[in-house]
């Protein structure tokens, strides 16, 4: 009962706080999404599962239903509304052929949904984002990841038990002791699983640098931020957000012209992070990626048996909820058919939608990456390009992994950054007109009548 309230909770709360602000309201979504994790956990009663949805769906019920101010969207705008109708339609046409095959019970496919089509609107949305919105969600993040870093730091100190409790929900996080030589397991702070955590505190270091820019005064607060989310990445263990962190580096020195003093605070954090991920043995895991054969094997795996297998057996998709990824509740286990285990996201794509929806999904994405943000007036060049090959390094490392779109709340934060992307190269807004008043002639102060003009002839003789 108390999964119920909570969900009751996150639908209102989110609501009220989005027709406060837009970015309050992405800010309330993000809070139930960082909790999601220990509170599903800790209250198993079936609604739980749904308390990220409920948030959601709060956000939707109020910017869709609210008064908004007219946004200049732009041809990409319009594009980008176009390519996500196309991106919700097939999903549904999938569930219509799914009596053509060996597909998921229907209740089943209604959970795959959730993946599909239920959060694609937080695309278009993010595309309608101001910088002030950004602003208010940059703060949002801000002590939300100092919340999750002091959550992790306890769990070092304590253990997982005290925080999650051993049931259904969290058997993937006790099956996941491969820290060390000990098999110490990895931290998932408030999370689903320490994946979860890593990707969404990856997501959250472009705005945390933006706001490193546009709020001077909080400089010092937002370094210390930024350490504690960066080291948050070696302390969940996963080692595949700290690949996408050293690759979103690279990137930016390439496509942006950086200055000296960004890249000087940048080798500081490194230092600091270096320092302190040298010290303790178990925030080290990311080093075993030094097996060059067992990655390349890996890699290999993925991309090459997981997608074409999936392609050459499954051309039309077996249906909604069939790959693994799809997070199913406990309580319709008895209706779901063994999902097919996937290490790659665009294969999971494939075997949920066909080769057809695998590729309006690469065509979207193709489009996408070459909407490079532009210069903008009071906005951080750095920032904003950071958040664009955030988006980009995340599907481009998708073939190696799955859940990118099923991650709480990480997805949230993708798909947001991908409207935002499109949102940053809108056309400026329009001058507003000016005042009748304004334009209207000052009228000649009232003053003693101007003299008679003199006749021609009295000026002649007058000359002479």
């Amino acid at each position: 009962m108390i999964g119920l309230l909570l969900t009751v909770l996150a639908i209102v709360v989110t609501m009220f706080a989005t027709r406060r602000a837009v970015g309050h309201g992405l800010g309330a979504l993000m809070l139930f999404g960082y909790f999601y994790g220990i509170l599903r956990a800790r209250f198993l009663d079936g609604f739980s599962h749904f308390i990220c949805d409920g948030a959601v769906l709060g956000l939707y019920l109020a910017f869709f239903t609210g008064r908004r101010k007219a946004v200049r969207v732009g041809r990409d705008g319009l594009t980008l509304k176009l390519w996500v109708k196309v991106l919700m339609i097939w999903p549904l046409c999938t569930m219509l052929l799914s009596p053509l095959f060996d597909s998921q019970h229907f209740f089943i496919q209604i959970v795959g949904l959730r993946v599909a089509i239920l959060l694609l609107p937080l695309i278009t949305i993010g595309a309608s984002l101001d910088d002030e919105d950004l602003d208010r969600l940059g703060e949002w993040i801000l002590w939300l990841n100092l919340v999750a870093f002091a959550f992790a730091l306890a769990e070092l100190r304590l253990g997982l038990e005290p925080f999650f409790p051993r049931n259904a929900s969290t058997a993937i996080i006790y099956l996941s002791t491969d820290v060390g030589d000990e098999g110490l397991p990895r931290i998932p702070s408030t999370f689903n699983n320490a994946h979860s955590f890593g990707g969404t505190m990856l997501m959250t270091l472009p705005m945390l640098l933006r706001r490193w820019h546009r709020r001077p005064r909080g400089r010092l607060l937002t370094a210390a931020v930024l350490v504690c989310s960066v080291l948050c990445l070696f302390i969940c263990a996963a080692r595949q957000p700290v690949v996408q962190l050293l690759a979103i580096i690279l990137l930016l020195l390439l496509f942006t012209r950086v200055s000296l003093k960004v890249i000087g605070s940048v080798l500081a954090l490194g230092v600091v992070v270096g320092l302190v991920v040298m010290q303790n043995p178990r925030f080290q895991r990311f080093a075993t990626l030094q097996d060059t054969e067992y990655v390349s094997e890996r890699v290999s795996w993925s991309v090459n048996s997981s997608l074409m297998d999936v392609v050459t057996n499954y051309p039309l998709g077996n249906g909604l909820g069939s790959a693994a990824g799809t997070s199913i509740p406990f309580f319709l286990l008895d209706l779901a058919r063994p999902q097919h285990g996937l290490e790659n996201e665009f294969g999971r794509i494939a075997m949920e939608q066909g080769i057809i929806g695998l590729l309006i999904w690469m065509g979207f994405l193709l489009w996408l990456v070459t909407r490079i943000p532009p210069r903008r007036r009071g906005a951080s060049l750095v920032a904003d390009r950071m958040i664009w090959l955030t988006m980009g390094v995340m599907w481009m490392t998708a073939f190696i992994g799955t859940g990118l779109l099923s991650s709480v709340p990480g997805s949230a934060m993708l798909l947001l950054w991908m409207g935002a992307v499109v949102g940053m190269r809108r056309p400026a807004p329009a001058a507003r007109p000016r005042q009748a008043a304004a334009r209207a002639p000052v009228p000649a102060p009232a003053g003693p009548p101007p003299p008679p003009a003199l006749p021609v002839g009295s000026l002649e003789a007058v000359r002479r």
